[in-house]
């Protein structure tokens, strides 16, 4: 760190930092400060080279202890975010639940219990939670074995009503339907609808192995790698050859390529089922993998016997923010959209719908939308979406000047640290005193958050390069962090 002190202490000593800065008296503007109308020499320099015209950039820099702009350029023009559009999300969902919501997952036995046996159904009952795990689902469902359910005469099944979401093609926005980054919204969401298969050599080095998890009922592998000697590629997993397939037998996850020993374990993140079905799938593997039975029902479940087996809360809304902010996760920023929706309106018929609805009202009433922002799925998986980089600065600000100012900060990524901000900046001199959230598509690149400079002072800055050269601008938004840095 090069002897400087650090703006990345831990979780609780973060949230003390960020309220004392919050009440301290801060510096006003000096008559040094002057705002740039002109982007500075080594942002224009790293914009030729990436051939990217000045036009095709937006940015704004500001205070936070306000005054005028430290730099300014095309800031009021709406240009696509990609996924720095989640920071709007993440701004709905504190407004609508609070910094420390949880949300409740409950496992009901429906029946009569006779012995090890329940003649029933065992229903998980879900709010719509977006961070209902594996590893929780497989918490309660042990708790059912452990009170001495050992076989279930009935159906093992989720039950999710609270949110009205209209199916969604997975493989609208670009055909690639079975990665996880395109799974829609829905009610039945378990495991953000998302199976990793681990890929190994044999314990021998002669075949290459692949497991699935969590299980999946009616999921199997077919695993037609090749195992090889020699260095392993970086990108080793996206060179593979992958494919769903469905069978009589139930669904194959189809392998095949080269996959060098010297890889190690390496991890392949698949969406092979709609959420229902891999719902269903996931708490049958994850019940016949503790020693459960599933058995059919002789005649359908007694409606007038219900047993309450186990409850499981969710993190807070702030932990889930921070995986959803560090590592970008789409389907939890859709599913933060629905639950806004149906909370600020309960009988809507299309939850993600209201939900991008409430977010323009949450805007409008903060005074922050002045130049039209287009909201789709609020996680910026979306060609449509837009929003000008002086409306996201000012929705920033009002961020700092909230009771969840520090929560919210503390979900963004840590430049050259962590999360998706973890491989840029890595030299630069912003390294650990910018909190961001990056944007990547297809023609854009975008990054907005919070820095520090040199001089102590904090800013907000939003910039976003939008462009069929944009991705060779990454040196732009370098060069744009190392020129703050020196104000």
């Amino acid at each position: 760190m090069n002897g400087r002190r650090t703006w990345r202490p831990p979780l609780p000593a973060a949230v003390r930092f960020i309220l004392l800065i919050l009440f301290a008296a801060l510096p006003w503007l000096g008559p040094e400060d002057v705002r740039a109308d002109t982007l500075p020499p080594p942002v224009r320099e790293a914009l030729n080279k990436a051939q990217v015209p000045p036009e095709a950039v937006s940015v704004l820099i500001q205070p936070l202890e306000g005054g005028a702009p430290l730099l300014a350029a095309n800031e009021t023009v709406p240009r696509n975010p990609a996924s720095v559009m989640k920071l709007v999300t993440t701004f709905a969902a504190y407004e609508t639940f609070g910094a420390q919501r949880r949300w409740t997952s409950r496992l009901v036995a429906r029946g009569h219990v006779l012995g090890q046996e329940l003649v029933g159904d065992l229903v998980l009952q879900s709010d719509g939670d977006p961070y209902l795990t594996a590893e929780r689902a497989w918490k309660l469902l042990r708790t059912a074995c452990a009170l001495g359910i050992q076989t279930i005469r009935g159906r093992l099944r989720l039950e999710a009503d609270g949110l009205r979401i209209p199916p969604a093609d997975p493989f609208a926005f670009d055909g690639d339907g079975y990665r996880p980054y395109n799974t829609p919204a829905s009610a039945e969401l378990v495991n953000f609808n998302t199976v990793i298969v681990q890929i190994q050599p044999s314990p021998d080095g002669t075949r290459a192995l692949a497991t699935l998890h969590p299980p999946l009922a009616g999921v199997n592998v077919g695993n037609a790698l090749k195992i090889e000697t020699g260095p392993c590629p970086a990108d080793v997993v996206k060179r593979l050859e992958t494919g769903v397939q469905e069978e009589a037998q139930g669904v194959a996850i189809t392998l095949s390529g080269r996959y060098p020993a010297s890889c190690g374990i390496r991890f392949l993140g698949l969406s092979p089922l709609p959420a229902e079905r891999f719902a269903s799938a996931m708490l049958e593997g994850i019940w016949r993998e503790l020693g459960g039975r599933l058995l059919p029902a002789d005649a359908p479940a007694p409606a007038t016997s219900e047993w309450l087996v186990a409850t499981d809360d969710s993190p807070t809304l702030t932990e889930i923010a921070y995986q959803m902010n560090k590592w970008s996760s789409n389907p939890i920023a859709r599913q933060l959209l629905a639950l806004v929706g149906a909370a600020r309106s309960p009988e809507a018929p299309d939850h993600v719908a209201a939900g991008a609805q409430a977010v323009q009202a949450l805007l409008a009433e903060a005074g922050i939308d002045r130049h039209g922002v287009v909201l789709e799925n609020g996680a910026g998986l979306s060609r449509e979406e837009r929003i000008a980089a002086s409306d996201l600065a000012l929705l920033l600000q009002t961020v700092w000047n909230r009771p969840y100012a520090a929560e919210f900060i503390a979900t963004l990524p840590v430049a050259g640290v962590d999360g998706t901000a973890r491989r840029r900046f890595k030299d630069s001199s912003i390294r650990e005193w910018a909190h961001v959230k990056t944007g990547t598509l297809r023609d854009v690149r975008a990054i907005a958050g919070f820095a520090q400079s040199r001089s102590g002072r904090r800013y907000v800055i939003v910039a976003f390069v939008e462009h069929a050269n944009a991705a060779q601008a990454s040196d732009v938004l370098t060069a744009l962090f190392d020129w703050l840095w020196e104000h």
